[in-house]
């Protein structure tokens, strides 16, 4: 039996999409075999392969979808952690599959931020076994390279890669993105000029209301905390609408949305809504301000 508590988060290297249902199913498997219960993130495809590999014996994995409820890494901590509530301390297992050769630039990125947040304090008392699988042959040197240093062997401080990366600038816009300096006399002109563009970009009528109320949010925030103004840009990008919304002011949470928030708790509601409106949602927070760059596809 397995005799091991507490939290370990690790990285889990494998090569091409058979060899990841082996792995994902040898790690569960075994977990299971020890009265661990497990999560599995990932595709629908590589789900499907998995729960098949496992037989009768996956009816103790559940098994999340990352075209749906996970669909981009800053929803993963939140389904891990209440995985790990939901156990009532019971020992288990997961695999977050957030890092894929098939992932644009930006989310990449995001998976790596999240790689560094499963380092925190909020995941210290999770009596969990986390493995981060990663393509070793298919994935660049570089993120790679990232993989390794935020899956130390031991459990080491990441307070300072978390603080680079989160304190890191957002990649330069494109030239041709439409800018607008908005203020609060400006929310209803905001919301007209990004439902259009919604439905430009071919977005149906229930996601371009939940992207206008996600931009919305985002930019009374920063009119609120950002001295009074902020900055709105829009593009198009690897098949999105992009919408990134620029302030003055600094944001001190890199957990902000990404947990559910307290019953009764009314601060942190709104990122956390944007969260789940979005198809990506990227917040970096250098000296020179806050961005929030959110993403959505038809």
């Amino acid at each position: 039996m397995n005799t091991l508590t507490g939290y370990r988060h690790e990285a889990f290297p494998y090569v091409g999409d058979e060899e990841f249902v082996v792995m994902a199913a040898r790690v569960l498997g075994d977990g299971l075999a020890c009265g661990e219960p497990g999560v599995l993130v990932s595709t629908a495809d590589r789900l499907t392969g998995v729960h098949d590999a496992l037989g009768s014996a996956g009816d103790g994995v559940r098994f999340v979808d990352t075209s749906t409820e996970a669909r981009h890494p800053a929803l993963v901590l939140s389904v891990l952690q209440s995985f790990v509530r939901d156990a009532k301390g019971t020992r288990v297992r997961g695999l977050g599959d957030v890092t894929r050769p098939d992932r644009t630039p930006a989310m990449l990125a995001e998976a790596q931020l999240h790689d560094l947040l499963l380092n925190t304090p909020v995941c210290d008392d999770w009596n969990m076994w986390l493995g981060c699988p990663y393509d070793s042959a298919s994935l660049t040197d570089d993120v790679v390279d990232s993989m390794l240093a935020s899956h130390p062997a031991r459990h080491i401080d990441m307070t300072n890669a978390l603080a680079e990366k989160f304190g890191a600038e957002l990649p330069l816009r494109p030239a041709d993105a439409d800018r607008f300096a908005v203020d609060a006399r400006d929310l209803a002109a905001v919301r007209a000029v990004v439902r259009t563009a919604a439905t430009m970009a071919g977005l149906d009528a229930e996601r371009s209301d939940g992207f206008v109320y996600a931009v919305n949010e985002v930019v009374t925030n920063s009119i609120r905390h950002g001295e009074g103004a902020a900055e709105l840009a829009l593009w198009s990008a690897d098949g999105s609408l992009v919408c990134e919304v620029h302030d003055g002011g600094r944001m001190g949470d890199v957990l902000a949305g990404r947990l559910a928030p307290s019953l009764g708790r009314t601060s942190g509601r709104g990122l956390w809504m944007v969260n789940h409106l979005c198809d990506l949602v990227q917040v970096r927070s250098p000296e020179s301000g806050t961005s929030v760059r959110m993403y959505i596809g038809p």
